[in-house]
């Protein structure tokens, strides 16, 4: 058994395709799939089930690939505890960010405090998070906290924040301070895209309020500030979001139902092991929302 067929195994069982996996590892399909019959020979049983051209792991496969990850999870960690004891890697994190301008005063309050970190940061959304943190192309992440379950990664929660109704100050609306979102089943709404995190907690809510929203348009935070600062419709977001927007044109009202918040921290590999940048930003981070009283 090589490691190589225990990596090309752990990227398959993730992407259960074998062309995307072919093309991410730079091989043919007939190499890989050639490779994984051989690790198939060489454990006895049968590691995906074939469905014409789909594959998914079979449940001796799903068993297998707990013990995979932890392997390559403890190469990793083994690389990184030599990096550290040579005092290459003391003094770099890789971070993704989900919205940078949540934690914008959080980061330059890290850099302020702590100017010898080189800290490189990836925007991210939808799922990237978990595949960048999977594969050790990030160290740890900054971002939603809600719907979070890969039993691989473990997180800690910084702050919640509410949801809010964005509106303009011209709208009926805007003399309420707060608001039950079934009373604008017949606004039109600016919503952001649906392959955004917020997008995807928004619709949550209204899936609990029970109609399917009048959408005018799916478009990027700043125009969909805009849109709202033009009278075009309302739009749902996080009180965090509806401070930073940069007119005094709109006002937020309080949504008292569906009730929720959004959770928003940090997330790493459960088994990954902390170098000192890393704690660094870890215990900056839990002090700094600890004190602000987020």
């Amino acid at each position: 058994m090589e490691l190589l067929q225990l990596k090309y195994f752990l990227m398959l069982a993730r992407t259960e395709h074998v062309s995307k996996t072919a093309a991410a590892l730079h091989i043919s399909q007939p190499s890989l799939s050639s490779t994984i019959k051989k690790l198939e020979n060489e454990v006895g049983v049968p590691l995906f089930t074939r469905q014409g051209r789909n594959i998914r792991l079979s449940p001796y496969g799903h068993a297998y690939l707990t013990y995979v990850e932890q392997i390559f999870t403890a190469l990793e960690n083994g690389q990184r505890t030599l990096a550290v004891m040579k005092g290459q890697d003391d003094r770099h994190l890789a971070l993704g960010i989900l919205s940078p301008y949540i934690w914008k005063d959080l980061l330059r309050a890290f850099s302020e405090s702590h100017p010898s970190v080189k800290m490189d940061r990836y925007s991210m959304e939808g799922s990237n998070h978990i595949k960048a943190l999977l594969n050790g192309n990030v160290d740890m992440y900054l971002g939603a906290l809600n719907g979070l379950s890969d039993r691989n990664l473990t997180s800690k929660v910084l702050y919640e924040d509410d949801m809010v109704l964005l509106v303009n100050k011209s709208h009926p609306l805007a003399d309420k301070k707060e608001i039950d979102l079934r009373e604008c089943r017949n606004e039109s709404f600016i919503n952001l895209s649906k392959s955004t995190n917020l997008q995807q907690f928004i619709s949550e809510i209204y899936e609990d309020a029970g109609f399917v929203p009048d959408s005018i348009m799916e478009c990027d935070y700043t125009l969909r500030d805009q849109m709202v600062i033009e009278n075009y419709g309302v739009s749902i977001t996080t009180k965090t979001s509806a401070e930073n927007v940069d007119s005094d044109q709109v006002t937020a009202l309080a949504l008292t139902s569906p009730k929720k918040k959004r959770i928003l921290g940090l997330v790493w590999h459960k088994n990954l092991v902390f170098t000192p940048a890393m704690k660094q930003f870890h215990d900056f981070a839990c002090q700094y929302f600890d004190e602000s009283g987020h």
